[in-house]
């Protein structure tokens, strides 16, 4: 498991001022813009870069996001899945009739991998600090540009969360397939549809303010019962990620065994892992589709043969 240091301001400025301390060449200006830029309601220092809105990625510390730098892999990371809570203390004040294309600072390539949730990002040097455009923003909520007003806009997306619940049917059969269809009803919960769901402990489908929806099933007593043995097999066959060590990227066998379809669309699989302890085996499936609320999840059918 990697450890992050946490970095202020600060010491991020002092890492990274020596990369443009010798003779980096820079590569554009970023220029002041009358364009206000705000987080959650919260106006954040903005500039324009090469025709974009763009954003001190440190600043975004002070906006509900946790900013973190990676010392050995020379990586930024800028993260705010579960950290929902966490308040925004900036206080910034967009100044009035703020000037238009105006020289703000000199922006140089950067030698650091900026990362949103995983996701490699365009990024920039630029005052010892790391630029980055707006709309980097895009997989932990909503960002929205208004031409009338000059504004952009993030609003941060609530995660949501639906667990199934424990069916008590018999769970002695020796079983290699499984599935699960919600189909959301007028009274706005779900009609389920499922078969064998009862050999997994708790399934839980999430989403919201993660780039996807998420499947998690969980087998208790693994390794041990030969009643999902097929299952399980396969599962492990296909992991893309196995207790947070990277495997593979091919999803080829996960996607021709588990067929997924979310709002009557069919979604592919673009990530299995797996975590395993205390006497179980638990499973991770990210599918290719973003659904806000779980108000917007009308249905979502998920059929796995081994």
């Amino acid at each position: 498991m990697k450890k992050f240091l946490l970095l202020p301001v600060l010491l991020f400025s002092l890492i990274f001022s020596s990369f443009t301390a010798y003779g980096a060449t820079s590569i554009a200006n970023a220029v002041t813009t009358d364009i206000v830029a705000s987080i959650d309601g919260a106006p954040i220092p903005c500039y324009n870069l090469f025709g974009k809105v763009c954003i001190f990625a440190e600043d975004l510390a002070d906006y509900g996001f946790k900013v973190s730098y990676d010392n050995n892999e020379n990586k930024l990371y800028i993260s705010r899945y579960h950290e929902l809570s966490k308040p925004i203390t900036a206080t910034y004040v967009p100044p009035q009739n703020r000037p238009i294309g105006r020289l703000a600072f000199k922006v140089y390539p950067s030698n650091v991998v900026t990362t949103v949730n995983g996701n490699k990002m365009s990024s920039f040097r630029a005052d010892g600090k790391t630029l980055i455009y707006f709309k980097a923003l895009e997989p932990y909520g909503d960002v929205v540009w208004n031409g009338e007003t000059r504004t952009v806009t993030y609003t941060t997306i609530a995660p949501w969360k639906y667990t199934l619940p424990d069916s008590g049917k018999d769970t002695s059969a020796n079983i290699s397939d499984f599935s699960l269809t919600l189909t959301k009803n007028a009274a706005g919960g779900f009609d389920v549809a499922e078969k064998n769901m009862q050999y997994m402990t708790a399934p839980t489908l999430t989403g919201g303010n993660t780039p996807y929806v998420a499947f998690e099933i969980s087998f208790v007593g693994a390794f041990t019962g030969a009643t999902t043995a097929a299952v399980e097999n396969f599962l492990y066959d296909a992991l893309n990620a196995n207790l947070d060590e990277w495997l593979t990227n091919d999803t080829t066998s996960i996607n021709e065994h588990m067929k997924v379809t979310i709002n009557g669309e069919p979604v592919p699989i673009t990530w299995v892992s797996r975590l395993i302890g205390n006497g179980h085996s638990d499973y991770k499936f990210i599918f290719a589709k973003k659904v806000k609320t779980l108000d917007d999840l009308q249905s979502i059918s998920i059929t796995f043969q081994a």
